[in-house]
């Protein structure tokens, strides 16, 4: 059993190395593509910070939701659970708001 701060602070932990790890797989591919999209560098330099901080304030706020568990197994797999599904749906809302914005073939941009 752990003590709560040490859990508290083991969920936290784990949250920011999944979300960080997220956010470094798709730093490059991202700029990338906002660059396109946006049309200036500051405008997707803009868009690639915010939605760096969606990943990661997202999946931390689906965390800090649920009541922090004592047990070793069970923290880290409602911390896997929650910042995995956090993840994703901060992903799931970049994706559609690239997605609305790609232009499409047979369509006027």
């Amino acid at each position: 059993m752990l003590i709560p701060i040490a859990a508290l602070l083991l969920t936290y932990a784990l949250t920011v190395l999944i979300a960080t790890l997220a956010v470094v797989a798709l730093w490059r591919p991202l700029l990338i593509l906002l660059s396109e999209l946006c049309g200036t560098e500051q405008r997707s330099r803009f868009w690639s910070v915010w939605t760096v901080v969606m990943m990661m304030a997202t999946p931390l706020l689906l965390v800090s939701l649920h009541p922090v568990a004592t047990d070793p197994t069970d923290l880290v797999q409602g911390t896997m659970t929650s910042a995995l599904f956090g993840i994703l749906l901060a992903l799931v809302g970049m994706g559609y708001a690239v997605w609305s914005r790609t232009p499409r073939a047979g369509h006027e941009a």
